[in-house]
């Protein structure tokens, strides 16, 4: 009943007159209101000055007769409820009117019930010789502006009652009756049989005497003899579009199986990455180690030869034991430095191949990142700057976060710089109640807005051809707001550089494996 054409029309209408007809009524009841309510102050300002007139005789005089005559002649008034006028001496007339109209003595100390009051002082050359009170009532006026309300609303209603009803019978006659033909012929059109090749079947709608109607059943008629010419032709369409349908979700199964194998060997070239990084930087070390092993025993098989022919010297002895020292300083502090880099080395990889979860400390687990990636930094003219003072105990996957930073790095590394271009690549971490921020800033060229707003989709890279697989910051925006729950943004203007935000929770939530695999690679 509600959602009915037939419905909506009559509230409207009727809401309509009846915001016409209660304006007009209220400017009507406005103005009586203020008509009775002036007439009231008139009311009273004119028995003011009669009383002033005709009672200051009276008060001179002491005439106490006089001054209940004129009293009594005033009590005609309808608003007056009671009039006491009293002198300096012993002097006092107080004249009620009662609930039914007659007149009775107000008692001296007796205040009767009244809207206003209205007190007149008599003196004469400064002397005060009387006081006269009079009570007003409102109620005569309040009561005519009621019923005059009242017969506003009543006007009101028998015109609301007899527009709404003429318009009610006359939509009912020209607008409802024929939408009510239409519907039921519409139904029977709606059983029309396509395939049929009968013509004796008439689907045609009905005319009538109203030029509206007979156009609209002409375009109606139209509409489902054309319906009728293209059926078979859409149905042909229908058949190919399901096929070219088909089509294109084979090719976009193909694409996400692309897709995954892609990431995935991103991923395992990353790691490669580092492994040919730590294998480069692991052999300086070890080279010194060995070189000065080498010197060592040399130097030792030519002291033992000394020995065996009693031949050795206290300076042989002294100079051997000064490069013996020396030898295995370098040794030892080689030795501990590629310990080192097995050790950082050991403990990225296994994160970044097996993604566990586990507690770690922010800032140090970021040095070793870092560390891991200086043979690729070193190379270049680019300088990171690492900031990171605070003890952030973690409880995430390292493994995740570590490809993030190398992604970001790396990416800043091929886009941000020009070849042979200096600049600093600053990251920033600090902790935000209980999540971590983390800012990747460079000084590069940057991006502009077109450019931004793709730098995430899979497989967009400015430098195609040249080794982007356009796979790198779509991978860190999975992990970021998948893996690690987390949330990444990015601003960058040209000339001034480009900031990954990055804020992750410190404690993250146990997911399992499967879950975790495709939500990264997604």
């Amino acid at each position: 009943m509600k959602n009915s054409i037939r419905f909506k029309l009559i509230i409207w209408i009727t809401g309509t007159l009846f915001v016409i007809l209660s304006t007009s009524s209220f400017f009507l009841y406005k103005e009586k209101k203020e008509q009775e309510y002036e007439h009231y102050q008139k009311s009273i300002i004119s028995l003011q000055k009669q009383l002033e007139i005709s009672l200051l005789n009276g008060f001179w005089q002491l005439d106490s007769k006089y001054i209940n005559a004129v009293i009594k002649s005033n009590m005609q008034n309808e608003y007056i409820v009671a009039i006491s006028a009293k002198d300096q001496g012993n002097l006092y007339v107080g004249i009620l009117k009662a609930k039914d109209g007659s007149l009775v003595e107000l008692q001296p100390d007796f205040q009767p019930d009244h809207s206003d009051s209205l007190t007149i002082d008599f003196t004469h050359e400064d002397l005060a010789i009387g006081v006269v009170e009079i009570f007003f009532t409102d109620h005569p006026f309040l009561k005519r502006i009621e019923a005059f309300l009242l017969t506003l609303l009543l006007i009101e209603f028998v015109t609301i009652f007899t527009i709404g009803s003429i318009l009610f019978f006359a939509m009912n006659r020209y607008i409802f009756t024929p939408i009510n033909s239409l519907e039921f012929a519409l139904a029977k059109a709606n059983n029309l049989d396509f395939e049929s090749n009968d013509e004796s079947i008439d689907y045609d709608l009905p005319t009538s005497d109203y030029l509206e109607w007979n156009a609209l059943v002409d375009r109606v008629n139209a509409i489902i003899n054309k319906i009728i010419q293209e059926l078979h032709n859409r149905q042909f369409a229908e058949i190919d579009a399901l096929l070219e349908k088909n089509n294109a979700e084979t090719a976009y199964n193909e694409l996400v199986k692309t897709k995954n194998s892609l990431v995935q060997t991103e991923k395992m070239a990353a790691l490669g990455r580092l492994v040919a990084g730590i294998a480069h930087e692991i052999n300086t070390p070890i080279g010194i180690a060995l070189t000065v092993a080498s010197q060592l025993n040399g130097e030792t098989t030519k002291l033992n030869k000394k020995v065996n022919e009693n031949a050795l010297k206290k300076s042989d002895l002294d100079n051997y034991m000064e490069l013996a020292n020396e030898s295995s300083h370098l040794i030892l502090s080689n030795a501990q430095r590629a310990s080192e880099l097995i050790q950082s080395f050991k403990q990225i990889a296994v994160d970044q191949s097996s993604q566990i979860k586990r507690e770690f400390f922010l800032c140090d687990y970021l040095k070793e990142v870092l560390h891991s990636l200086n043979p690729k930094i070193k190379i270049t003219p680019i300088d990171v700057d690492f900031d990171c003072t605070e003890v952030i105990a973690m409880n995430s996957y390292p493994g995740a976060l570590s490809q993030v930073i190398t992604n970001l790095i790396l990416n800043a590394i091929i886009h941000a710089y020009e070849d042979q271009q200096a600049g600093t690549i600053k990251i920033r971490v600090t902790a935000v109640d209980k999540n971590v921020e983390i800012k990747v800033k460079d000084d590069g060229m940057g991006i502009d807005e077109t450019t931004l707003g793709k730098i995430f989709d899979p497989f967009f890279t400015t430098k195609q051809g040249k080794g982007g697989t356009g796979l790198g910051l779509n991978i860190v925006f999975n992990i970021v707001t998948q893996t690690l729950n987390g949330r990444i943004s990015v601003n960058s203007e040209i000339d001034q550089g480009t900031c990954f935000t990055i804020n992750i929770p410190t404690e993250l939530k146990d997911k399992s494996s499967a879950e975790r695999e495709n939500t990264t690679f997604k």
